[in-house]
């Protein structure tokens, strides 16, 4: 009988408050944790040009390659920093009069003496 006091006792004790001078305390909080969003998309790997899909490479300077054969210069270069292969051909190095314009821009002549154009033309192969 002593031990079911004791236990209530101290059941009592571990519920109740703080018995403790200056303990205790509370806290609360609110959040809702809502959130929301959406979004889609598509994508293709056919170039578009004004609003249709971009012309077939010709073999031009700056026209994209992966062999010398796709080009009418002979030439497919890679500019791995810039990441893209090219057709391209030999110019004056520092000057970009001997390269062939790109959109109406200059491309710039390197000091290896090869053409390089900003980007890729547009085309698909």
């Amino acid at each position: 009988m002593k031990a079911v006091v004791v236990a209530i006792l101290l059941a009592g004790c571990m519920v109740g408050e703080s018995t403790a001078p200056g303990g205790g305390g509370g806290g609360g909080g609110d959040g809702d944790g809502m959130g929301s969003g959406s979004g889609s998309g598509s994508g293709s790997n056919m170039a578009q040009v004004d609003g249709g899909t971009a012309a077939a490479c010709t073999n031009a300077v700056y026209d994209p390659c992966t062999s010398a054969a796709q080009c009418t210069s002979g030439n497919c270069q890679l500019f791995q920093q810039s990441g893209f292969q090219v057709c391209t051909q030999t110019c004056t190095p520092g000057d970009n009069t001997t390269c062939p314009m790109q959109n109406g821009q200059p491309a710039q002549c390197n000091n290896m003496g090869i053409c390089k154009p900003a980007a890729a033309n547009t085309c698909t192969r």
